[in-house]
């Protein structure tokens, strides 16, 4: 009886989890971002699913040459970026931190307008 309780409980967990959705990004497949407004990024990873975030906190630097960290609690490098991560920065040598605050798909163009990056 007890095999049956915690398989049904594995089986609901797994029916909750956001790596069965199709706006899984995982923290070690982002194939490609952009930053189209301050404390917003657009992740797209390598099967071309695309994602937005949008945070609150002191990320600012989401220029071309700086760079970004996604980490979670307790989060492996393979498990989909869920709102309450957090997002750090190194902008201009200044380290902020983002709380993600949602995360929804996204369907539009990835750089409009031939633009590659927020530039700060």
């Amino acid at each position: 009886m007890r095999k049956l309780f915690l398989a049904f409980c594995g089986l609901a967990l797994l029916g909750t989890t956001p790596a069965l959705a199709d706006s899984c990004v995982r923290r070690n497949d982002i194939r490609d971002w952009n930053s189209p407004a301050r404390r917003t990024l657009v992740l797209e990873n390598y099967a071309h699913q695309k994602i937005l975030l949008t945070m609150n906190g002191t990320c600012l630097g989401f220029g071309v040459y700086d760079s970004f960290q996604v980490t979670g609690l307790m989060a492996a490098p393979a498990s989909c970026i869920v709102a309450g991560d957090i997002v750090r920065t190194h902008w201009a040598g200044e380290p902020g931190v983002c709380t993600i605050l949602s995360v929804t798909p996204y369907t539009g163009e990835m750089h409009p307008k031939g633009q590659r990056h927020l530039v700060m």
